[in-house]
């Protein structure tokens, strides 16, 4: 049995509440980010609609940039299990594996269940520090999952993930901001072959 100092608080418990203070925060700049511009929202106003004090706010994350960067973290994570969950999938039903293709099919998935937010993202965020914050985990971690090949020189593989990564953004922030008259799946198909050219003398 584990044994507890009368003053001493388990250390999953301290977690769970870290964890749940931390979603918390994140969850109430979601619900700012619905109907204010970024540069209006300020830190007293996370806390209060995350029901924490500022202390808490700035021992977790330091500043607004460092919430969106933990923010951005957490989506392109989220993203690339469940690319990596769909190609094990395929291929262990005997299907053609792209981890290509898997990508669009789950980011056209996150964006049908998150498209208004995604939208006040896009209308509220200025578009080259949304990239900013998105591209520099999502190259980090592509690179760490091995989605690209791994003897491919720094300078290369940055050109490439700049040119990648841009046009993408792009194209789906054109999406979210239009009328949506285009079905997301046409984008993703879209995306997928002008993508896919240039991609696959790079890719695994």
């Amino acid at each position: 049995m584990e044994c507890v100092e009368k003053n001493e608080v388990p250390t999953r418990h301290v977690d769970r509440r870290v964890r749940r203070s931390r979603r918390a925060m994140m969850s109430a700049f979601d619900q700012l980010i619905m109907e204010t511009p970024l540069e209006e929202i300020t830190v007293s106003a996370i806390a209060r609609e995350a029901d924490v004090d500022r202390k808490t706010f700035y021992q977790h994350f330091g500043t607004i940039d460092g919430l969106l960067d933990a923010i951005a973290e957490e989506v392109v994570s989220e993203l690339l299990d469940k690319v990596e969950a769909m190609t094990r999938e395929r291929l262990d039903a005997g299907e053609d594996v792209s981890p290509l293709r898997a990508f669009f099919d789950a980011l056209s998935d996150r964006l049908c269940q998150n498209a208004t937010l995604g939208q006040r993202y896009c209308e509220h965020v200025p578009s080259e520090l949304l990239f900013d914050h998105l591209a520099r985990p999502l190259t980090r971690q592509i690179v760490e999952r091995g989605f690209v090949r791994g003897d491919l020189p720094d300078e290369r593989l940055e050109m490439f993930l700049a040119f990648g990564l841009g046009g993408l953004f792009s194209l789906y922030r054109w999406w979210l901001l239009s009328d949506r008259s285009v079905p997301l799946e046409d984008v993703a198909r879209c995306a997928c072959v002008l993508v896919e050219g240039g991609t696959l003398a790079y890719a695994r």
